[in-house]
């Protein structure tokens, strides 16, 4: 991914973790819905990105957590964390809609295509 791109979105974003609200930039990352690895055509398209901190990256490229196409947190059944961070902000949200930044948008039928293959879901 481009510089461009990733500090457009970091912008985009308000430099904050869309589950967390960390603002530490050198912490954050950009998580792909559709992973680059299988849609390298949407590498940069910016309705196929939120703006994760590194640990809640993981987690969501693990399937430990995803968001649905209402912007809600969904959980993994198996996912019992014990560390209480992750489980104040995974495991309690359960359910609990996200609000991106005004200028933020995921696609929904990116975030479909990513949910249909998880099993738990």
């Amino acid at each position: 991914m481009s510089d461009a791109f990733r500090e457009a979105t970091f912008e985009r974003y308000d430099h904050a973790c869309t589950i967390t609200g960390i603002r530490e930039d050198p912490l954050l990352d950009l998580a792909h819905v559709l992973p680059r690895s299988q849609r390298a055509d949407l590498a940069e398209h910016p309705e196929n990105v939120f703006v994760l901190n590194s640990l809640h990256h993981r987690a969501f490229d693990a399937a430990l957590f995803t968001v649905d196409s209402d912007y809600r947190i969904r959980t993994s059944p198996s996912f019992d964390p014990a560390h209480p961070f992750l489980h104040e902000t995974i495991v309690e949200r359960e359910g609990e809609r996200i609000v991106l930044p005004t200028d933020a948008r995921v696609r929904d039928a990116f975030l479909d295509e990513l949910n249909a293959g998880l099993s738990w879901l």
